[in-house]
């Protein structure tokens, strides 16, 4: 009987021909003017105005002797991160070489990046991305692991110039010399990938990767179809990871190799600014179907189509039987967020399962909320319009509503407290969102309902970061609203400082965050849930009334 024929050697996809129509942009840094190469997504203006926050950027770093042209032909990036809903950028080195060593006098490969990686996002109107990723064949991908590295470092106003979330290296890792460099301390997922004959080693850079994320834990060996690897996880942040792989089919390589980076890793990653002492943490990334979101565009009473997601209990049925009604928590994303993404990072629907509520996070329009004192402000309007739409829709306690929001988010969820607070049980305006002084004194501020207020801002924020008088709001909401003269009583939970006055005719908190900055850390709706929301209520005349 005759041998089965052997299967053909596998050849890598490459994508010559879509790479060969990217047009070369040039940007001068330093005095020196060079190349690169981006391509987005046809849909990118619809993509921004779903969810800013989610549209991932790809750095893909060229191996030697190649320019970005080159790169892009080799690995699909151009490809695959279009097709997905990404941006893709291809830089091209000096004389064809990286300056992995860091060498001065030579070219300025981080500085270069940064400035590229700054011009695509202002082209695109992306924030700075918490899906930033970074890649690289050979060479490329000791220049990836350089950036990684240095993407700590500090920029203009203390803050990082970029947020990568997670790093990709194919057969290379940062030279040996690099590592007595002093980078500032940045956590990231980071995926060292082997072909079968590679020769070097990944060993200082996954060491280096596991001291970063705070790794301890024993290593775990998996395989699959496509590769062997080891596996290096964070037990209290699981996404962040150090992974060594080697691939099973020798030359796997290409587009194919390029579409399993972009589905096993990049897409699972998101970077969080949630801790100033290690630039963030990297966390799982869940959309809306995988978080058990509603997706509802309704148009309200400005006439305007509106975006929400809602998320309801597993066991809603039951909470609700014989007309039960649920309590009902908003939560509203900053200036340049979106619904999925406060979702996501508040974790208010993981919150609402657990204790029996409904969570709505609405979209503002553009991105982000009118916060103007005028009577006929659409925001406001559309917002009431919204409330009484979900009291139609589900079974919703109107006695027991609140709104949590973030930087702009808490800016207006100050500016619907201030003309209705009777329409809540609390509110927490939280991370430095907050109104102009002047706005108190417009007459349709109300001062006279009670209101419990948890206001909380990151110790690290910056003044530039937030619109509108702190000072003002906490006068308002402390003194003015719920009447308070007397001392708190000071609450000190690991990183967090509260200061709680009861004196008055409502609650109102002060938090502040140490090493937080501008953002809201995960464990904020649920402390906000556990110690403020749930013990207050309003009866049937609208008073205020101290849950058991």
């Amino acid at each position: 009987m005759a041998a089965a024929p052997a299967a053909p050697a596998y050849v890598p996809k490459t994508c010559d021909t879509s790479a060969a129509a990217l047009q070369k942009q040039t940007l001068t840094v330093n005095g020196v003017t060079r190349e690169y190469l981006e391509v987005a997504p046809s849909n990118i203006t619809a993509l921004v105005a779903k969810n800013v926050r989610n549209v991932p950027v790809v750095v893909s770093y060229h191996d030697a002797a190649q320019d970005g042209q080159k790169g892009a032909a080799a690995t699909c990036w151009n490809e695959v991160a279009s097709a997905n809903g990404g941006v893709a950028i291809f830089p091209t080195a000096v004389g064809g070489n990286w300056n992995t060593r860091l060498e001065a006098g030579a070219a300025d490969d981080v500085a270069f990046t940064r400035a590229v990686i700054a011009a695509v996002l202002a082209k695109y109107g992306l924030p700075g991305n918490e899906q930033l990723f970074v890649t690289g064949v050979g060479q490329g991908a000791a220049m990836a692991s350089v950036m990684a590295m240095a993407s700590g470092q500090l920029g203009a106003n203390s803050r990082p110039t970029n947020y990568v979330a997670a790093l990709a290296t194919v057969n290379g890792s940062a030279d040996p010399a690099v590592f007595s460099t002093s980078f500032a301390p940045t956590t990231l997922a980071a995926w060292s990938i082997k072909q079968p004959g590679y020769t070097g080693s990944d060993a200082q850079q996954i060491v280096y990767w596991m001291q970063q994320n705070g790794i301890t834990a024993p290593a775990v060996g998996t395989s699959d179809a496509k590769f062997q690897s080891v596996v290096y996880t964070n037990p209290s942040y699981p996404a962040q990871q150090a992974i060594t792989s080697t691939t099973v089919t020798p030359n796997y390589a290409g587009k194919d190799l390029s579409q399993d980076i972009w589905d096993r890793w990049f897409t699972k990653k998101v970077k969080v600014s949630d801790d100033t002492r290690t630039n963030g943490t990297v966390r799982d990334f869940l959309g809306v179907a995988q978080m058990g979101l509603l997706d509802v565009t309704k148009t309200l009473s400005t006439g305007v189509s509106r975006r929400y997601l809602v998320y309801l209990p597993k066991n809603y049925a039951a909470l609700t039987a014989g007309g039960k009604k649920l309590p009902l928590v908003f939560s509203l994303h900053g200036r340049n967020g979106a619904a999925e993404f406060i979702a996501l990072t508040s974790r208010w629907w993981e919150v609402a399962e657990k204790n029996g509520f409904i969570a709505v996070f609405p979209q503002g329009l553009n991105n982000t909320w009118n916060t103007g004192i005028s009577a006929s402000n659409p925001d406001v309007a559309d917002m009431l319009a919204l409330i009484n739409q979900l009291k139609a829709d589900y079974a919703v306690d109107a006695n027991r509503i609140y709104m949590n929001g973030q930087s702009m988010g808490a800016a207006f969820t100050n500016r619907m407290a201030v003309q209705y607070p009777n329409l809540f049980a609390a509110v927490a305006p939280c991370y430095s969102g907050h109104l102009g002084a002047s706005a108190y004194a417009d007459a349709i501020v109300r001062t006279d309902v009670p209101l419990p207020v948890w206001q909380c801002r990151g110790q690290d924020e910056i003044t530039s970061d937030f619109p509108g008088s702190e000072p003002a709001a906490r006068q308002f909401w402390r003194v003015t609203v719920n009447k308070h003269l007397g001392n708190p009583v000071l609450q000190v939970d690991g990183r967090n400082a509260t200061e709680i006055y009861t004196d008055g005719v409502a609650e109102y908190r002060w938090q502040v965050r140490q090493y937080q900055p501008h953002f809201e850390f995960e464990g904020q709706s649920q402390k906000l849930w556990d110690e403020f929301f749930k013990r207050f209520a309003r009866d049937a005349s609208g008073n205020l009334v101290t849950l058991p």
